[in-house]
């Protein structure tokens, strides 16, 4: 029975933590040896969260780098009029690039920041000097530094983070945090030269990288990257990452590579349309209408049509050509499918060369 009210005290007491509406005083009353235990939480919450003075803020990163605490540092801080939140940015200039490695920490930072007129952000930003590349690179920091980021509409901002970034954009790039600051910054400012200019001599390489192609990826507009992944499409379109930038890159400037495309797909088409990743590249030339009249030419008559029926990644690219090609290049291609038909040994790939017939005799 004395259990059973120890249980139901302490069920209280927990339903106590989640109300804002008691007082601290209430504490009182629980068994010695839980009140001692809470004593110390409730002593810290009750000085930083019903304190009026400027101390108030001052002690808000003693508690912000707990689970519960960080959700009452961001309660406190949304609801915080902009001479608070001045307090707040006043009294934790030293710490706050600490706090934005934190692992709970951090979500307090984005927060404030968000809370943050352009001139305190400024303020923040001038405070981090030399902290933004470990910052950039910490499983945390490139949480709240791209939201940082993000908010950045002045051009001071953007000479803090040129000055901050420049000498070591490529590095971080290839950085699994940091890549992701790399392309908040191409998203978000206004002047991406300097990044570009770091950039440009490594298109390839960092195209080939896990972490490097989001970076090309956000750039592939770029005239430059362009002309720099064009140089190597061969090579790119059958790599495990790169092919997804040749991909963008075609649904980008089609019309644009379409002439070197063909080129340097010349007499090698079929063997790119059974590679597992030029596969997916030769699906979107499929989409470009001088592309497409070249690679299912150059297959029809080399007589490739059956190698691609008997793979998997051939059948795809096959679909693709199917549903894309016009009224005279289907009958074509129907007429091909048909000639290979004896030659079809995979015959767990039967329901693929139903869909492409499918697409064959649909107008």
């Amino acid at each position: 029975m004395e259990n059973c009210k120890v249980l139901q005290r302490l069920e209280n007491q927990s339903k106590f933590l989640d109300s804002a509406s008691l007082s601290f005083d209430e504490v009182k009353g629980l068994p010695l040896a839980v009140s001692q235990s809470l004593s110390g939480v409730f002593d810290e919450d009750k000085q930083v969260l019903t304190n009026k003075s400027h101390k108030k803020f001052q002690d808000l990163h003693k508690v912000c780098c707990t689970k519960k605490g960080s959700k009452k540092a961001q309660q406190i801080i949304a609801k915080s009029r902009p001479e608070e939140v001045q307090k707040i940015i006043d009294s934790h200039k030293d710490k706050i690039g600490d706090l934005m490695r934190d692992y709970y920490a951090n979500y307090m930072c984005q927060t404030l920041f968000q809370s943050c007129s352009s001139a305190q952000r400024l303020q923040v930003l001038k405070a981090l000097q030399n902290k933004f590349i470990s910052i950039a690179k910490d499983s945390k920091g490139t949480h709240s530094l791209q939201t940082l980021i993000s908010l950045s509409s002045l051009p001071e901002e953007e000479t803090i983070y040129q000055q901050a970034f420049k000498g070591s954009i490529v590095s971080l790039s290839s950085h699994p945090n940091a890549s992701h600051v790399i392309q908040s910054l191409l998203v978000t400012l206004k002047d991406k030269e300097f990044i570009m200019k770091e950039l440009r001599s490594y298109v390839r390489e960092l195209a080939m990288d896990k972490q490097g192609l989001c970076v090309v990826k956000k750039c592939i507009s770029d005239y430059t990257v362009y002309q720099e992944l064009m140089k190597a499409p061969l090579t790119l379109m059958q790599d495990p990452y790169a092919n997804y930038a040749m991909q963008l890159l075609v649904d980008t400037w089609s019309s644009n590579c379409a002439a070197t495309m063909i080129s340097q797909m010349k007499n090698k088409v079929a063997q790119l349309c059974i590679q597992k990743y030029s596969s997916n590249v030769m699906e979107k030339c499929l989409k470009e209408v001088r592309m497409r009249y070249h690679i299912i030419k150059e297959l029809i008559t080399e007589g490739k049509v059956s190698l691609l029926l008997n793979c998997i990644y051939g059948c795809y690219v096959l679909r693709t050509a199917a549903s894309e090609s016009d009224s005279a290049l289907k009958v074509a291609l129907n007429e091909a499918v048909k000639e290979a038909a004896p030659n079809l040994h995979q015959k767990k790939l039967k329901s693929r060369w139903n869909q492409i017939l499918a697409n064959l005799i649909h107008n």
